[in-house]
């Protein structure tokens, strides 16, 4: 079998074209950082992100302060504060604990990076100080002042401690419900030696958050009691931590930086709504979880982003965890009478339960590989046929111009002067050309010529050749 070389080098040329393009595309298919942040594809973060992103909002973290020069929160972190009464501000972290609560709620990746809850909002970093290896009470209350000062329409506060919060601790979470402010902190872990919910988290008025692992079920790691609101992923968590790393974060911690990105989610997405009704919408659309109603491990339930952004939840003026008759005795029952997801309207908001961005990239991917081998075949044979003619003519020796035209069919008529060869008839249309002249005398027609139909010869003409006609006789 006889081998083309330079068929073989155009087909390879065509497939390298397509391996280009998939090459080209395949960093934003899958960046594997990303890929380690499995809740939020259990969120549907991509579809949330095309309702909100929290932008205009500011969440502070009240925690260890927040690396700004991380790659991922360039940009997201303002200068902040230090609730111990040093200057400076919020923007360095020696422990890294405040980094990654902060890349929790707002990192907005830089390329192979990691993405946020919220990744359009401002972070406020408040940074406390250690005293004996714990943040006292009194540095988490000036620390809550400062942030609402500050503008902060969402704090967290990721740190708990035993007991019951003091009198300076309750003043500043009134101060900050009162100026509609949304609280939200981490229950306790009990790595940590916790065994109930501690402080801030079980003071009433404040979102407290459990921990749920992949898949949501209740993380082992994480107290429970029946201060408990709602829970969040807090097992292996993916994302920013100091000097520029990535890591994962195990605890509450993690849930109630989760919270409060929701939080910053709903507050952008509906900015005329008060901290009371950002509080119920997050509690009336929960993934009831465990016994029916609010309970121990899950509070009211696992939050559910996308139903928190589009349901309709009517909005309420008290603070339903702190008027009892405001909270809802079992939040998932509106949900179950109305059927899955019938009690809102997803076509309103851009999900309409369609393929994922991923789903469709890969599918755009695989058609413009096809279209590209497609014309790189279609510009081969055009090519392949092209060559094949031109080694034909060379071998005829008929001129490029000659078989170009014989191929098109594009023979020129006879030009003047032209006449047919010797037995062969002339042209349809054919004319003598000027100055023809018919033979001499004595010169007939050539041989098997005869007259034209109805010709006859005039009187006393004879046949060239022939005998003389006979002289008339007279009568």
């Amino acid at each position: 079998m006889r081998v083309n070389v330079g068929s073989l080098r155009s087909v390879t040329a065509c497939l390298l074209a397509g391996l280009l393009v998939v090459g080209a595309a395949q960093p934003a298919a899958a960046a594997p950082r990303r890929a380690e942040q499995w809740y939020l594809d259990e969120f549907r973060i991509d579809q949330v992100h095309k309702i909100s992103t929290g932008r205009g909002v500011v969440v502070a973290v009240i925690d260890s302060g927040v690396d700004a020069s991380h790659p991922d929160l360039r940009g997201q972190v303002l200068a902040g504060g230090r609730s111990y009464g040093t200057s400076g501000d919020g923007r360095s972290d020696d422990d890294g604990h405040g980094t990654h609560i902060a890349g929790i709620i707002a990192a907005k990746s830089s390329g192979d990076g990691v993405v946020g809850i919220a990744p359009g909002v401002k972070i406020l970093p408040i940074k406390m100080r250690k005293d004996d290896g714990v943040y006292k009470g009194a540095g988490i209350a000036r620390g809550i002042r400062m942030a609402v000062d500050g503008g902060a329409k969402v704090i967290n506060i990721s740190i708990s401690g035993p007991g019951l919060a003091n009198p300076v601790e309750r003043d500043a979470i009134k101060y900050a419900l009162d100026r509609d402010v949304v609280v939200v902190a981490s229950a306790g872990n009990t790595a940590k030696g916790h065994v109930a919910v501690g402080t801030p988290a079980n003071t009433p008025g404040v979102v407290a958050v459990t921990g749920t692992t992949k898949g949501g079920a209740f993380w082992s790691g994480s107290v429970q009691g029946p201060e408990a609101v709602v829970a969040a992923p807090g097992d292996s968590v993916y994302n920013v931590t100091n000097e520029g790393g990535y890591g994962w974060g195990d605890g509450t911690s993690d849930s109630g930086a989760i919270v409060s990105g929701l939080a910053a989610l709903i507050r952008s997405k509906y900015p005329d709504l008060n901290a009371p009704s950002v509080i119920n919408r997050i509690i009336r659309t929960v993934r009831d979880a465990g016994p029916s109603g609010r309970d121990p491990q899950y509070g009211f339930g696992v939050i559910d982003p996308m139903k928190a952004l589009t349901a309709n939840v009517p909005a309420v003026s008290a603070n339903p965890l702190l008027d009892p008759a405001a909270a809802p005795v079992d939040p998932g029952s509106t949900a179950r009478a109305a059927g899955p997801d019938e009690e809102f309207d997803v076509t309103q908001h851009g999900d309409r339960g369609g393929p994922t961005d991923q789903q469709v990239m890969v599918v755009g991917i695989g058609i413009a590989v096809v279209l590209v081998l497609l014309l790189g075949l279609a510009v081969f044979l055009i090519w392949n046929r092209r060559r094949y003619r031109r080694e034909a003519a060379r071998a005829a020796d008929i001129p490029d111009e000659a078989l170009d035209q014989a191929l098109s069919g594009a023979y020129p008529s006879p030009g003047a002067g032209y006449a047919p060869p010797s037995g062969y008839p002339p042209a349809p249309g054919y004319a003598p050309s000027a100055g023809y002249a018919a033979p001499p005398p004595g010169q007939g027609p050539p041989s098997g010529y005869g007259p034209p139909p109805g010709y006859a010869p005039p009187p006393g003409y004879g046949p060239p050749g022939g005998p003389p006609p006979a002289p008339p006789q007279e009568r």
